[in-house]
């Protein structure tokens, strides 16, 4: 599971508005070395506000298994956090208006010790977070049983 693709709208109005700036700027500009130089600055700002938004994006992701949940983050999505379903004591969801009006929201899955794991403007937060309630609920009437 992805952030929801409303994560991609600036990198993408970022990226057209540098196409913009070089496609109205370039042809005034007289030297080579500024044709060059412009380039560079373009080049630049399409790495930085498009293409590591955009890396970031699609390498991190949220995997929830039968056992646990997991969260890859970092520019390459390198770094995990992890929680098996044993420590979950509960879920909740925040919403502002954009994620509302999307259906999106970042979903909260409070631990019973540490720090809370957040999956942050999930789509379909309000759906998500039933189905993981459900999930717990039946999870632990199971282990009481076994006991």
């Amino acid at each position: 599971m992805r952030r929801h693709g409303s994560a991609l709208t600036l990198p993408i109005v970022m990226l057209f508005l540098d196409a913009a700036m070089f496609f109205f700027i370039d042809w005034r500009l007289t030297e080579t070395w500024q044709h060059q130089a412009f380039l560079a600055v373009v080049l630049l700002v399409g790495l930085f506000f498009w293409f590591i938004p955009s890396l970031k994006f699609f390498t991190n992701r949220y995997e929830l298994t039968s056992t646990r949940a997991v969260v890859h983050s970092g520019l390459f999505g390198t770094k995990t956090d992890e929680v098996p379903w044993g420590e979950i004591t509960g879920v909740s969801i925040s919403r502002g208006v954009t994620g509302w009006l999307q259906g999106a929201g970042d979903v909260q899955l409070h631990r019973e010790f540490g720090q809370d794991l957040v999956l942050k403007r999930v789509p379909r937060a309000k759906k998500l977070s039933k189905e993981l309630e459900q999930f717990l609920g039946k999870r632990a009437r199971t282990s009481g049983v076994r006991k």
